[in-house]
């Protein structure tokens, strides 16, 4: 399902505010976008942070995967 983002540069003049489609999660992981696995971009993302602000700590199930090909 498609997640939206609220983006405040983009308030129209009669006071709706325009959200863009936030990015597709991996199908296979929690850590990453589907667009940073399938594109093998983990060094260019950022890690995730637990909802209490803590780093995620876990290794990318992907990333293990390619690694291992």
């Amino acid at each position: 399902m498609t997640r939206w983002i609220e983006d405040p540069s983009l308030e129209a003049p009669d006071g709706h505010v325009w959200v863009k489609p936030a990015p597709e999660d991996c199908p296979n992981c929690e850590c990453h976008t589907a667009r940073v696995c399938e594109g093998q971009a983990w060094g260019q993302a950022e890690r995730p942070t637990y909802e209490d602000g803590t780093p995620y700590d876990k290794p990318c199930p992907c990333e293990t995967a390619a690694s291992r090909s």
